[in-house]
C-alpha cells in the first residue's frame, strides 16, 4: 500500500495514519495466513509462498521447474516442487512416408493406419530426446497427444490399413492394430531410457482411463464401454512407463468440478492399482480451460484451488503436476498466479500428513460419480493402521457461510467431522479423538 503525504501534513495526522496502516498490515497478514483469500498479483512475493516437503512416495511437481527458467525454477524448487522435463515428442517429426511433415495433413486416413511411419521417424524422435535433457530429481514427460482412431471396426473398413496389416483375421487385426499403435508410445520411452538410464519417464496424452468430461452422468456400464479401448492400449504401453498421468483440467465453476476431478483420478488409480501399481500423477492447471468462453484463461476460485491440491491425494494419486509456465515476472510486465500462495499452503497441509498418507491404505466407500448423483459430500479416508486414519471431506454443494457435520467411521474409530462452506477439511482420527489440519 502506498500513501503520499503533503509537506503540510500535521504530525498528529501522520501518527494517526501510521497507526491505521499498522492495523491494516496486521489484518492483511492474518487474512493471508488463516483464510483462503489469495494475494493480489500486484503484491506477489515469493515470501508469501511457504515451503513444504512431501514424505514417502508422495510428490508435487511443477513444469516451471525447468533449468531454462533460472530464478523462477530456483524459487519453485526451494518451496518443495520437483522439476519436470516435458518434451513435445513428435514436434517436427514427419509421420507419414511422404515426409511432408504434419502427419494429420499428410493423409486424411493417417490416424487409421499405425503402420504408416516415415523412414526418418526414429532419427527425428531421437534428435528431440537429445535436445530435452532431464533435470535432476524430476520426471520426464513425453507429450504425445495423437488423434488415433481407437475404433477397430472403422480401421478394418479402411482398405490401406487392412492391407498394411497383412492377410489376417479380424480378431488378429484388432490385436495387431493396437500393438502397432502402442509402438508410437513405447519406442520414445525405450529411446529415452537408452539415452538417460534411470530417468523416471511417462506420457501425457494416453491414460489408463482417458480424460472424461462426462463421467459423472454415465453409469458403470457406459463408463466401461467408453473406456475399454483406453485400457487395451494402456496395458501395452504400461511396462514402458514409470508412472501414469490423469489429466484433470477444470472447465466449469460449479460443484461438479470437484467430483469430476475425483472420479477421473480415482478411475485411473483403480486401473493401475489392479495391474502393477504404477503411481498416478494428476496433471492440473490453475486456470479454466477453453470450453467456457467466459471462464477461459481465468484463475480458478479458491475452493477449486484448495481442492485440486488435496483431493487427488485422496483419490489414489501419488502426486500432482502443476502445468503452466507461471510465474514469469519479467520487469513487472507479467504477473504470476494470484492463487499460488493458497495452492501451496494447501499442498503444505497434505505434506504435513504425507508420511502417514504414503504408508496408509485408501478407502473408497462409494465411487465419486455415485456421490455426485446423490449430491452428497465427498469424504475419503486413508487407514494408517488399526488405530489411526486420515479423513478428507468437502461439500461443494453448500454455501460458503454454512457449516455441516458428518459422521465418519474408520474401522473401530468413529467421529463427527465438520465442513465449513466449500472448504476442504483434513483431519486425523485416532483413539485420542479428531485433530483438524
Amino acid at each position: 500500500m502506498k500513501v503520499t503525504f503533503s509537506v503540510y501534513t500535521k504530525r498528529k495526522e501522520i501518527k494517526r495514519l501510521s497507526a491505521m496502516l499498522g492495523i491494516a498490515a496486521i489484518v492483511f497478514s492474518f487474512l493471508d495466513s488463516e483464510s483462503s483469500l489469495a494475494q493480489s498479483p500486484q503484491n506477489f512475493s515469493w515470501s508469501n509462498v511457504p515451503a513444504f516437503s512431501m514424505a514417502g512416495d508422495l510428490k508435487a511437481y511443477w513444469n516451471v521447474v525447468d533449468a531454462s527458467m533460472g530464478e523462477m525454477a530456483k524459487n519453485a524448487h526451494d518451496r518443495g516442487f520437483k522439476p519436470v522435463t516435458i518434451l513435445s515428442t513428435y514436434r517436427d517429426v514427419p509421420y507419414a512416408r511422404n515426409e511432408k511433415g504434419s502427419g494429420a495433413k499428410d493423409l486424411s486416413n493417417h490416424w487409421l493406419n499405425p503402420w504408416l511411419r516415415s523412414p526418418s521417424f526414429e532419427a527425428a524422435i531421437r534428435h528431440n530426446i537429445e535436445k530435452a535433457r532431464p533435470v535432476s530429481r524430476g520426471i520426464y514427460v513425453h507429450d504425445i497427444e495423437l488423434p488415433i482412431v481407437r475404433d477397430t471396426k472403422q480401421a478394418w473398413m479402411n482398405e490401406a490399413t487392412r492391407q498394411a496389416a497383412g492377410s489376417v483375421s479380424r480378431e488378429t487385426f484388432d490385436e495387431n492394430y493396437f500393438s502397432e499403435w502402442a509402438k508410437w508410445f513405447q519406442l520414445p520411452l525405450e529411446w529415452t531410457n537408452e539415452r538417460y538410464p534411470g530417468v523416471d519417464a511417462g506420457i501425457y496424452g494416453i491414460q489408463p482411463f482417458d480424460w472424461d468430461d462426462h463421467i459423472l452422468t454415465k453409469n458403470a456400464s457406459q463408463i466401461h464401454d467408453t473406456h475399454q479401448a483406453d485400457w487395451r492400449l494402456w496395458k501395452l504401453v504400461e511396462p514402458y512407463v514409470d508412472f501414469a498421468v490423469a489429466s484433470i483440467y477444470f472447465n466449469y465453476d460449479n460443484p461438479d468440478s470437484v467430483f469430476y476431478m475425483a472420479a477421473n483420478v480415482e478411475a485411473n488409480y483403480l486401473r493401475t492399482h489392479s495391474s502393477g501399481g504404477k503411481p498416478v500423477y494428476a496433471y492440473e492447471w490453475m486456470r479454466f480451460t477453453r470450453i467456457d468462453p467466459e471462464l477461459k484463461g481465468k484463475e480458478l476460485p479458491s475452493y477449486l484451488v484448495e481442492a485440486m491440491a488435496i483431493v487427488p491425494y485422496f483419490s489414489g494419486a501419488k502426486g500432482v503436476v502443476l502445468w503452466g509456465w507461471e510465474p514469469q515476472v519479467k520487469s513487472g510486465t507479467q504477473q504470476p498466479y494470484e492463487q499460488l500462495p493458497l495452492f501451496v499452503r494447501s499442498l503444505k497441509r497434505v505434506a504435513t500428513l504425507s508420511e502417514k498418507l504414503a504408508r496408509g491404505r485408501l478407502l473408497i466407500d462409494r465411487p465419486a460419480h455415485e456421490v455426485w448423483k446423490a449430491h452428497g459430500p465427498l469424504i475419503r479416508k486413508v487407514m494408517v493402521d488399526d488405530d489411526e486414519c486420515i479423513v478428507m471431506a468437502i461439500n461443494p454443494w453448500q454455501s460458503d457461510d454454512k457449516r455441516t457435520t458428518y459422521p465418519v467411521q474408520c474401522g473401530q474409530l468413529s467421529a463427527q467431522i465438520s465442513v465449513d462452506g466449500r472448504h476442504t477439511t483434513l483431519a486425523v482420527l485416532n483413539r485420542r479423538g479428531l485433530q483438524i489440519y
